[in-house]
């Protein structure tokens, strides 16, 4: 049973992932807003040419691969549910990655969802993803503050969705291992000089993927394993 889940679960995501990729595209606008002079200095070597595509499909092309590990961890309605958050976590992840992004019209409504979901699930942690939503919110936010553009307020919003949907104490977890695999990753392109010093990097994929693997193996706050 748990194997044709996955499978089950797998297929499905092939059309979200679809789906996603072209809201993708939507949320980014890449070419609209592509112009000379300072905007294109800060533009990484992945978000021009042909790469915008293959980067977008190689991220929302994870979907239907997460979604069979929730197929195969949870019951039906939870896996649906909990596959649907990852879905958003990926739109940010991608848009991110090639536009600086965390879009409003994703983080606002997950956050909402997830809320509602720790309200009317069962066996649902209410207080801890509201608590987990407020702390992780709060502690970006004096991060952004402090490193004065280090991170950006799609983080702090990005952040109160892992904690509403993760809860107490999985999203911090997951806030933790992001925020190390980012660190560690941007050190490196900084050092191999992919990236130069002062110029902006994309930090949502690695908070959003830890978020991801923090969910699928230990569950969330409204979809305990």
């Amino acid at each position: 049973m748990p194997v044709m889940q996955a499978l089950a679960f797998f297929l499905l995501g092939l059309p979200f992932a679809y789906l996603g990729s072209h809201l993708v595209i939507r949320l980014t606008d890449f070419e609209e807003d592509l112009v000379d002079g300072e905007e294109a200095d800060r533009l990484l070597p992945w978000q021009v040419g042909a790469w915008t595509g293959r980067v977008r499909w190689a991220v929302m092309l994870m979907l239907p691969i997460f979604m069979a590990v929730a197929g195969s961890r949870f019951d039906i309605l939870p896996a649906l549910l909990v596959s649907l958050l990852l879905g958003a976590l990926l739109v940010c992840t991608a848009t991110d990655l090639l536009r600086y992004r965390v879009p409003n019209v994703v983080t606002y409504p997950s956050i909402a969802l997830a809320l509602l979901l720790a309200v009317v699930m069962p066996d649902a942690d209410l207080i801890g993803a509201v608590i987990a939503a407020a702390v992780g919110g709060g502690m970006f936010l004096v991060l952004a503050i402090i490193t004065r553009g280090g991170l950006g307020l799609g983080d702090v919003k990005l952040a109160v969705l892992i904690g509403a949907m993760l809860g107490l104490p999985a999203a911090y977890f997951a806030l933790f291992y992001g925020v190390i695999a980012g660190g560690v990753i941007i050190f490196l392109l900084f050092a191999i000089g992919v990236v130069r010093r002062k110029e902006p990097v994309p930090y949502a994929p690695f908070l959003a993927l830890a978020a991801i693997a923090v969910a699928l193996f230990q569950g969330a706050a409204f979809a305990p394993l």
